[in-house]
């Protein structure tokens, strides 16, 4: 009994150990936090800013240099006019509370429940949206960050919450950080403020503004550039009526003015842009989209200098062209795409014709086309020749070909040419040819290779398996600066840089400079040798008049296709071709072309000699002023050129009775020519069926 009694003491004794270690832990832990949340509210109290009004409404503009230093630019100098509380139109006003800060009136400068909303929502992985009031967005526009992640992010979010309580809603009243709101900020379209908005918009006094205009202006405050109606407007009408749907949520509108409102489109009542843009527009837009995607700030809203990589003389080229250039109208577009190989530098874009406004349409970096036979050096001869060994002279047989799931696919001539080399069924752009070569290939090197050029592909599933119609381009698709960025890896012997339009920005917040620099590592992607054998074989394909005196210029084609139904819908012929291409690459330089239309309609498009003629023309323009004279690729140690003598019987040739044998020069990866060439017996298919096989004679 008392070994029973015992062990019940030690039981309850070590119970009572138990409750003590963990009350010591927890009161430990709770001291802890105390420590910690007050050292952490002395570090925001300290380090906070001074809330200076004088800082409101001053910013200095951004400035852009070319790749010589010279000063292309200034963007985003304040165009700003100062408006008072009772100025503001009650609409626009009730727009702007229903969107950004519900209860704008009635909180002190920090909204507990959507502050606790949105932790929670962070906790959770749910997106509850922000929790930053008017005032706290006041304080993070001007004197804070838009840093958003980690400890820095916190740091921010905090300190704005520390100004906000502290500083200006204990020094100010609602109406006046209400002004404080609507002068301060871009707006889109060279606007600062809510009077200049009015004015670039709507050609409106800001008093005069009705439901729908105000409902455009407060859902641009968040993301000016995104929401811009002159860049974006279908992104711009869909943003204005999330916030007349809000507007109707707080009981601002009627649901009868909801629905009128909700029906008008921007487009309809959008004053003209009549703003007189730099003759540098287009690659302006193109820098300030890479800072924006590389960085998150934009240029327009952040004060910075961008070194950029642009050449003015080479960009002078493509400006003289878009002037200069007889058209067949005024729609048909031109976007262009140039890189120097070796950094991976976007030297000059061809940013579209017509550019009249800040950040449109970009036809160098923005668009994506299919890239039809422009695809084949990418995704079928390029990985044949690095991974499986191939000649320019490696054989295959022009004859209709399927798809592994079905379906037939032809030439551009609707023919077939029997027995064809490597090299004739590139410079030829054979369609069956370029197929044959993609499916004998690896489908996950054919990706490795692609994606190493910065091209992306369309994925079947998620294995990342590349469909057979990317063999011949038929997949949407790539810009001119993607294409472009590709071929250089070509021309400069098997490296690849990534493309880009910026070396280094400099900030210039708070009375210092912070210098961010981009280092753009050249990659070896593929051989040298596969390089020098696509540059080889594609100057056969350079039209004559495409020339510069002593330089090696390579080129490929492409066009693609609309589907036949729509064709039949509009009443046009089958020649009717959607896009266009020319890549033309030295050592030096990659000039990727695309010509084309927006949308086909019965007035717009480009028939198939239309097409060829007219790139012809473009190129010829183009490239004979911007390559460098004198630059030639050079063969690497691992060629061999051997003599091979092609015979056949019956003959290779269509409408020819004898046999017939031809001597040709091709190239060899050392260690792969052949050590005796056979007779190939072949003859031109005719048939669907024909099932004409190819002796293997290269095997050493």
């Amino acid at each position: 009994m008392k070994k029973v009694k015992n062990k019940k003491k030690y039981i309850k004794k070590k119970k009572v150990n138990i409750v003590n270690t963990i009350s010591m832990i927890l009161i430990v832990l709770i001291c802890s936090g105390i420590l910690m949340l007050a050292g952490f509210s002395t570090y925001i109290y300290l380090n906070a800013p001074e809330f200076n009004t004088d800082l409101l409404y001053k910013k200095e503009s951004s400035n852009i240099y070319d790749n010589k230093g010279n000063l292309i630019a200034s963007i985003g100098s304040e165009n700003r006019q100062i408006v008072k509380y009772n100025e503001l139109p009650n609409v626009l006003i009730d727009a702007i509370v229903a969107t950004e800060d519900s209860r704008f009136f009635e909180h002190d400068g920090l909204d507990i429940y959507r502050f606790a909303k949105a932790g929670y929502g962070y906790l959770t992985g749910s997106n509850e949206g922000g929790a930053s009031t008017l005032t706290m967005q006041v304080s993070k526009n001007t004197f804070t960050s838009t840093e958003a992640d980690g400890f820095k992010g916190l740091i921010r979010k905090f300190t704005d919450i520390y100004m906000s309580i502290f500083n200006i809603e204990k020094d100010y009243s609602k109406n006046e950080i209400m002004e404080f709101y609507v002068n301060a900020p871009y707006l889109g379209a060279g606007s600062y403020g809510v009077v200049t908005a009015a004015k670039t918009y709507f050609n409106k006094d800001i008093g005069n503004l009705n439901l729908v205009e105000a409902a455009m202006i407060a859902g641009m405050f968040q993301a000016p550039g995104e929401y811009d109606p002159y860049v974006n407007p279908d992104k711009t009408n869909a943003r204005k009526n999330e916030v007349i749907d809000l507007m109707y949520r707080h009981g601002y509108i009627t649901e009868i003015e909801m629905n009128s409102a909700k029906k008008k489109d921007i487009s309809e009542i959008i004053a003209k842009n009549n703003k007189n843009v730099n003759k540098y527009q287009g690659f302006i837009d193109t820098v300030v989209q890479e800072v924006i995607d590389r960085t998150g700030d934009n240029p327009y809203e952040v004060s910075m200098d961008i070194y950029s990589t642009m050449d003015a003389s080479k960009q002078d080229v493509i400006n003289n062209f878009y002037k200069n250039h007889k058209f067949k109208d005024n729609k048909v577009q031109v976007g262009i795409g140039i890189i120097d190989n070796e950094t991976g530098a976007i030297i000059a874009v061809g940013a579209g014709r017509n550019k009249n406004s800040e950040m449109s349409l970009n036809y160098a970096t923005q668009i994506k086309r299919h890239p039809g036979s422009t695809a084949k050096p990418l995704f079928d001869y390029g990985p044949g020749i690095e991974y499986k060994n191939w000649s320019t002279y490696t054989p295959f047989i022009d004859k209709p070909v399927s798809y592994t799931n079905g379906g037939v696919i032809h030439n551009v001539d609707k023919r077939y040419q029997g027995f064809l080399t490597l090299e004739q069924c590139l410079v030829r752009s054979r369609n069956t040819c370029a197929l044959q070569a993609f499916q004998k290939l690896n489908n996950k090197q054919i990706n490795s290779f692609v994606t190493s050029l910065g091209i992306v592909p369309e994925y079947l599933g998620n294995n990342y398996y590349i469909n057979e119609a990317h063999s011949i381009g038929g997949f949407t698709g790539v810009s001119p600066v993607q294409l472009a960025s590709a071929y250089s890896a070509f021309g400069n012997g098997g490296n690849y840089t990534e493309a880009h339009s910026i070396n280094k920005i400099v900030y210039k917040t708070g009375g210092h400079e912070d210098l961010k620099e981009f280092n753009f590592e050249s990659k070896n992607v593929m051989s040298d040798t596969t390089a020098y054998m696509i540059s080889y074989m594609l100057k056969k394909v350079t039209s004559s008049s495409v020339k510069v005196k002593g330089t090696d210029l390579s080129t490929k084609t492409g066009t693609s296709s609309y589907d036949e139904s729509a064709l039949k819908r509009l009443k046009l012929s089958s020649n009717v071709i959607q896009d266009a291409w020319t890549v033309t690459f030295s050592p030096d330089y990659s000039v990727a072309i695309w010509y084309g239309y927006d949308n086909l309609t019965k007035k717009t498009y480009n028939t198939t000699n239309h097409a060829w003629a007219e790139r012809v023309k473009i190129q010829k323009e183009i490239v004979n002023k911007i390559m460098e004279p004198n630059s030639r690729f050079k063969k690497p140690a691992g060629i061999i050129s051997s003599r091979v003598v092609i015979r056949s019987n019956p003959p290779m040739l269509p409408n020819s009775s004898t046999p017939s044998s031809k001597i040709g020069t091709f190239l060899f990866k050392k260690g792969t020519q052949p050590t005796k060439v056979y007779p190939i017996q072949t003859r031109k298919p005719k048939e669907e069926n024909d099932n004409v096989k190819i002796p293997d004679v290269l095997n050493p």
